[in-house]
């Protein structure tokens, strides 16, 4: 049996929650980045037999269209899921109903998803620091029953009912840009999940590849790229109004 993370995580946050909820449920996980055309594979290919946790992004409410691309490339043959939704407390949406989908379709069986949350990839002082340490009691709570389930041999389906309607997602209108600090070394580049920021010169961005993953943000080592100052004020002001209660981490289970 093998235990498998399919990961897309941005910023870091996805990868702090699914490492709690993984390491609760077994401590043998290795992680395929789904931001980075799954490890430089084409594809892959698990057994009946095998466990994997999906762990993404809540981008507008929906999965990033990026992550499902590179999940239709898995050959799951019937091996059980665990689905992962990381948000910045607002809300999921159809994160989840869309990833469970998703793992249909890839031969995936999902058996078991959680909701968690995590420092917002755009405005940081949303859900700062998460997850916490009371996140993190409660994923591996979370991680402790999933694989009580899963030695059970269960294949019967995670319990979210069906929807046909998915929130239309029309992107972000911020995109990073680099400032005078950059030194062209290209890291942002080289990790740029979808190849928006061009390797011959890292100062400029593509803004219809651009998905505001904030990837290039977090790893640029003299904290060069940035959104409009401007924008990102009047952005924090809107979002914030709905983000003022503290969201929990959830699970659900089978039907």
């Amino acid at each position: 049996m093998r235990h498998t993370v399919l990961l897309f995580s941005p910023t870091g946050g996805v990868r702090r929650a699914a490492n709690l909820l993984a390491g609760a449920i077994a401590d043998d996980f290795e992680y395929v980045d789904l931001s980075l055309t799954l490890n430089g594979q084409r594809s892959v290919t698990f057994s009946r037999e095998d466990i994997c946790l999906i762990a993404v992004p809540s981008f507008g409410g929906r999965v990033p269209e990026i992550a499902v691309e590179r999940l239709s490339a898995v050959r799951g043959n019937g091996a059980r899921a665990v689905l992962l939704s990381v948000y910045g407390n607002r809300s999921d949406e159809d994160t989840l109903f869309e990833l469970r989908d998703t793992a249909r379709a890839a031969g995936l069986v999902p058996v078991a998803a959680v909701r968690a949350i995590a420092e917002h990839s755009i405005i940081r002082s949303i859900a700062a620091g998460r997850p916490d340490a009371m996140d993190a009691g409660l994923l591996r709570t979370f991680g402790g029953q999933i694989a009580d389930l899963l030695n059970t041999g269960t294949r019967e389906e995670v319990g979210l009912p069906e929807k046909e309607l998915l929130r239309p997602y029309g992107g972000v209108p911020l995109h990073p840009k680099a400032g005078k600090r950059c030194t062209g070394c290209g890291k942002c580049a080289t990790l740029c999940p979808v190849s928006a920021i061009p390797r011959d010169d890292p100062t400029l961005t593509n803004e219809k590849e651009c998905i505001t993953c904030m990837r290039c943000v977090a790893v640029c080592p003299v904290h060069a790229r940035r959104l409009n100052p401007l924008m990102l004020s009047i952005a924090g002001r809107k979002l914030r109004r709905a983000c003022t209660a503290r969201r929990e981490p959830e699970i659900i289970l089978g039907k």
